[in-house]
């Protein structure tokens, strides 16, 4: 099995004026759409995958992990058998972009699948500039890493295409500073999806391939989650 990630709730109201709600339109209903448009396009591939690929909308994200959490603990379809979780928390609504970042880089070996379908795009793979706000631990990936399934977290990078990386952080902190978990989350007509379709066929490229092999990708040794992983693994061949 193949799982694909996204939370589809916020937090709700911001206050008791009517009205006052967080949208979540970048987070987390990009991803939500993200997930509905790779199950319509796992549909339409012939011959189909020969793994299973699973598509989950979670709740509780944004308020420590919960749904993510209830799922690992209480999983529908193996853990032992899972090959992978692909998480979209957030996709990029500011147009295509020349790099891929990495969220957790150095974890596993789920990366060397990233790296071919960004290259195929003629894309370049970069880590996680900023690790010390451990975002890799703050999203459902990280309840599917911490029971073992190696959990992949890759976004848009910020080298835009077309003006640059400078240009690219500022829509960056722009967001951050006036958008992320607060009520101006909204759609706006400005937002350009190309980015996003980009995003959705590595996705899709990363999915796929994984789908056609019996292989399992592991965790690196230095990784904490390797041992989680070696004993969920052994103990379905018992």
């Amino acid at each position: 099995y193949i799982v694909y990630t996204a939370h589809w709730d916020h937090l709700g109201r911001a206050g008791p004026q009517s009205g006052d709600i967080y949208p979540g339109a970048v987070d987390n209903a990009t991803g939500v759409a993200g997930l509905l448009v790779l199950a319509q396009s796992f549909k339409r591939t012939l011959p189909p995958p020969d793994r299973t690929i699973v598509f989950l909308a979670l709740t509780g994200e944004e308020s420590g992990l919960l749904g993510s959490a209830f799922y690992v603990e209480n999983p529908i379809f193996p853990l032992s058998d899972t090959v992978a979780d692909i998480n979209m928390d957030t996709l990029h609504v500011g147009g295509p972009t020349r790099d891929v970042t990495v969220i957790g880089f150095g974890q596993s070996e789920l990366e060397g699948y990233v790296r071919d379908a960004a290259a195929l795009q003629g894309r370049e793979l970069h880590a996680d500039p900023h690790p010390e706000a451990g975002v890799y631990f703050r999203s459902d990936n990280f309840s599917f890493a911490k029971a073992g399934v190696p959990a992949l977290y890759v976004m848009a990078g910020i080298d835009d295409s077309a003006r640059g990386p400078a240009f690219g952080q500022a829509q960056l902190d722009d967001y951050y500073a006036h958008r992320y978990h607060q009520t101006g989350d909204r759609y706006t007509e400005e937002w350009d999806v190309r980015g996003m379709v980009e995003d959705l066929t590595l996705y899709y490229r990363v999915g796929m391939r994984l789908a056609q092999t019996r292989r399992f990708p592991n965790w690196f040794t230095t990784s904490e989650f390797r041992a989680a992983r070696e004993r969920s693994r052994d103990s379905s061949s018992d």
